[in-house]
């Protein structure tokens, strides 16, 4: 059996979580074209890798920015972009991540992935 990288695992977790939300009514994200969604995600990515980079490798709490960014980007993604604006925003984050953090199999998880998120902005 194949393992899954757990940042995978989280992405479709939440993603899943998100269109459950949407489904009951929440507004879907920004229209357009294949071409433009793909072209508007991987902008979002970059974003967010630049911004895991930024991040001071001495900073102790290093590991959850990288998540906590990860999660905004992830949420931003499937929400749509303008949600950035809503000060309820950062409020959603929070619990995103305290449900993650309450749970011990995602918990673990999602420490493996904030390893790799600062990892893989080292080698950049």
């Amino acid at each position: 059996m194949t393992s899954i990288d757990p940042s995978h695992q989280l992405a479709a977790l939440l993603r899943k979580q998100v269109s459950a939300v949407r489904d009951g009514g929440a507004k879907a994200g920004p229209a357009g074209s294949p071409a433009r969604a793909e072209r508007a995600q991987s902008d979002a990515a970059s974003v967010a890798a630049g911004r895991i980079q930024a991040l001071s490798p001495n900073d102790p709490d290093r590991k959850k920015k990288a998540l906590r960014i990860f999660l905004e980007s992830v949420l931003l993604q499937e929400l749509g972009a303008q949600l950035v604006h809503d000060p309820s925003f950062p409020n959603m984050v929070d619990a995103v991540q305290g449900q993650m953090q309450a749970d011990s199999q995602m918990a673990a998880a999602a420490d493996e992935l904030s390893e790799l998120l600062v990892a893989g902005a080292t080698r950049k």
